[in-house]
């Protein structure tokens, strides 16, 4: 339901503030970053890895003919998804809503924050799963748990994950993407706690997982998603990244012949920068002007030999 005039309009001290939930931090452009382009759907190159992990030099005699290598490319393609939503303000509300209300800005920033929360959703969808990368792991039967404290152990489980994506393409997963239960898991794990056992106690930072998993980057998804209905009666939340554990290459500067494991393709659908572009236009029919924002992109993996899928890796 739109805001009634009795949502917007607080009597009293009330009135210098207003409060919005909403998702403290999102971390899927940390995992595939953005990639701007012109055009909703084309095709982009994918070069041979065997032709540039292959050493093609070769001893030439004088006067010789030079030997001539090849590299060898395909293709594949993206489709970005086009996604919309609006806000309407009546002019009845905008003439009685309190200063802390602000509507349009509150509502700009609403329609940026949806988008933000749809793109979380669809990034995790696409690259915390199963048969999507070239190795999946399942707790339980291709790996210990790492709940079961007596019998895991977590740094040779990322150690494994490390030398198979080297092995496969000559670099190492840098950053190690978790769910917040997870996380909990791992910051009291025994074999994590005893390598910090003279100079800590208890429970480990993020920092010190890191450190003690040997990976450049330790994320952590904590954000949520409400998946009840609007008025139903029980509201009903769950995390948006499962309790899964992923290790990626996730390069420092994407860019043209740079190695990831996922990018997300944004169509420049306005001809700007901006991922999404969020404009107020009048409604005169209606009495009320209108916000309205268009978001078009496609999260897509693009090096599966780059990704390591821990499944389940706490019960």
């Amino acid at each position: 339901m739109d805001p009634t005039r009795g949502d917007i309009h607080i009597d009293g001290p009330l009135s210098e503030i207003a409060i919005a939930y909403q998702n403290a931090e999102y971390i899927a452009d940390r995992i595939a970053p953005l990639i701007p382009v012109n055009k909703q759907s084309d095709k982009y190159f994918i070069w041979a890895k065997g032709s540039w992990l292959r050493n093609s030099v070769e001893r030439r005699a004088p006067g010789d003919t030079y030997p001539e290598g090849r590299l060898q490319i395909s293709n594949d393609e993206y489709f970005c998804e086009l996604y919309h939503q609006g806000f309407g303000m009546p002019d009845e509300d905008i003439k009685n809503q309190d200063e802390a209300v602000q509507l349009e800005i509150t509502g700009a920033e609403w329609i940026a924050d949806q988008f933000m929360l749809n793109r979380e959703i669809k990034v995790a969808a696409a690259v915390f799963a199963l048969s999507v990368w070239e190795t999946d792991v399942v707790g339980g039967t291709g790996f210990i748990q790492w709940d079961d404290y007596d019998n895991s152990n977590p740094i040779t489980d990322i150690d494994t994950g490390q030398e198979t994506i080297a092995q496969s393409t000559g670099r190492e997963g840098n950053t190690l993407v978790v769910n917040k239960q997870v996380f909990n898991t791992l910051k009291q794990h025994p074999v994590l706690l005893d390598l910090y056992k003279h100079t800590s106690a208890g429970i480990l930072t993020a920092e010190q997982v890191r450190q003690a998993l040997d990976v450049e980057k330790l994320i952590v998804g904590k954000s949520i998603q409400e998946t009840s209905k609007e008025g139903a009666g029980t509201a009903a939340r769950s995390y948006i990244w499962g309790k899964n554990a992923l290790l990626i290459y996730v390069p420092p500067n994407p860019g043209l012949r740079i190695p990831s494991a996922a990018y997300v393709f944004t169509w420049k659908i306005d001809g700007t920068e901006f991922t999404a572009a969020i404009t107020n236009s009048r409604q005169d029919d209606r009495d009320r002007d209108f916000l309205k924002g268009k978001h078009a992109f496609d999260p897509k993996i693009v090096g599966t030999d780059l990704g390591y899928f821990f499944s389940a890796a706490v019960s």
